[in-house]
């Protein structure tokens, strides 16, 4: 299991989210992420420059002749260590409450009332 390690350039969704389809293939089209993410071209590619420049991906262009170009994007073995560990920490954080239903422990309070220990429907306890 890797070591938790809070990564805040990560973190941002959109980072967390490019990292995440990175880890998931190798050579991930640039179009795809764009529409998985929902972001414009610009927002996206300036993303994948600081997360290329941490050197946590690649970005690679394929020219397909007549004008047209394909970008792909990997993971680097430091991004995918960053990746495990950022994933590890927020498991670190959350991993007590994972699972656990909204409603769960409502019944924990004295006199049966909600989490904030009002009494149902009014009721005085």
């Amino acid at each position: 299991m890797p070591e938790p390690r809070f990564d805040e350039l990560i973190h941002a969704s959109t980072r967390l989210s490019v990292m995440a389809m990175a880890a998931a293939g190798t050579g991930v089209e640039f179009r795809f992420i764009r529409d998985q993410v929902g972001v414009s071209d610009s927002v996206l590619s300036k993303h994948l420059s600081a997360l290329e420049s941490a050197g946590y991906l690649t970005v690679r262009k394929i020219d397909l002749g007549r004008g047209w170009r394909r970008t792909l994007v990997d993971i680097t073995e430091q991004g995918d260590a960053a990746f495990q560990g950022h994933v590890a920490a927020l498991d670190a954080i959350i991993g007590p409450s994972a699972g656990r239903s909204p409603a769960a422990g409502a019944d924990d309070y004295a006199g049966g009332g909600d989490a904030h220990g009002r009494e149902p429907d009014g009721a005085q306890g």
